[in-house]
């Protein structure tokens, strides 16, 4: 869904309810305060009441330019589903990556503290490709450092951003 300006925002926060929604938020309270609060997508705040979520994120991803992944330590045991699961629903976070591949967006995964380096053959084809993708870090003990230089490579990839 449209920001309240109605354009799309350019970066698309995407995480889990289940780990990282903390950090999700601060990111999302600090790339705001740098580049406006409509450049910066994040489901819990940008999709207004009564509005079809599903509609509203599709719509979003679809028209941003950059999807930062939140990566906490134990991502990638969310995608581990027992024998017994022959047709595992599609969750959220898979859902909106597979959507930002669909289209052609940066995907840029953020490890936050505690996080390594993504394998691979450890995660489900839908997400598998996330791992071989250049990450940036969000460490708690470095927010402010991690925090600028995220500004940076923002800008690098999406040139069209400003500070507000």
């Amino acid at each position: 869904m449209s920001t309240k300006r109605g354009k799309v925002a350019r970066i698309f926060i995407n995480y889990s309810k289940k780990g990282g929604a903390y950090a999700a938020a601060l990111l999302d309270e600090l790339l705001s305060s740098h580049f406006g609060e409509d450049e910066i997508f994040r489901a819990s705040r940008s999709i207004a009441p009564g509005s079809d979520y599903s509609e509203s994120i599709l719509e979003c991803v679809a028209g941003c330019e950059v999807l930062l992944v939140i990566v906490d330590a134990d991502w990638p045991k969310r995608f581990t589903f027992q024998p017994h699961d022959a047709n595992p629903k599609e969750d959220w976070v898979s859902r909106e990556i597979k959507e930002a591949f669909k289209h052609g967006k940066v995907v840029i995964p953020v490890l936050l503290s505690g996080a390594e380096r993504l394998d691979e053959s450890s995660l489900p084809e839908v997400v598998a490709d996330v791992a071989r993708l250049q990450y940036l870090r969000f460490d708690y003990r470095n927010i402010h450092q991690d925090v600028r230089f995220m500004y940076e490579q923002l800008v690098k990839v999406c040139p069209e951003l400003k500070a507000v």
